[in-house]
């Protein structure tokens, strides 16, 4: 394979933005990929940041957090209108479904969405 700049150069490696195939004196090396121009470095930099963060929105490498907020709430939620439901039933002698079931509901939303997210090991 040859350099896209230089025909009769051999190409050393390839662009991580545009493939081009590059010759030496055109490679620059940003220690996560080679690139031909600014641009592209500019471009390989924003890649990196946004795989970096996705990595830790969804909980990958070590930067995994051990319970997904985001069930918390819904667990939360499912606790607190349970209670509350279960209280009024109770303690007050009124029956007050409607919060039962939004409770319930909220658990068994949390449920799925912790069963789903073991089952494709991510953590968000």
């Amino acid at each position: 394979m040859k350099c896209f700049n230089h025909t009769t150069d051999d190409a050393i490696g390839i662009c991580k933005i545009c493939a081009k195939a590059l010759c030496m004196p055109c490679t620059t090396d940003t220690g996560s990929g080679l690139v031909c121009s600014q641009s592209c470095a500019a471009e390989l930099a924003d890649l990196d940041e946004i795989m970096r963060k996705n990595k830790v929105l969804l909980g990958v490498g070590s930067e995994r957090k051990s319970i997904p907020t985001g069930l918390l709430m819904f667990f939360f939620f499912g606790v607190m209108f349970t209670g509350f439901g279960l209280y009024f039933a109770l303690v007050k002698g009124r029956d007050d479904y409607f919060l039962v079931l939004m409770g319930l509901g909220f658990l068994v939303i949390g449920g799925i969405g912790w069963w789903r997210n073991r089952k494709i090991n991510i953590s968000c």
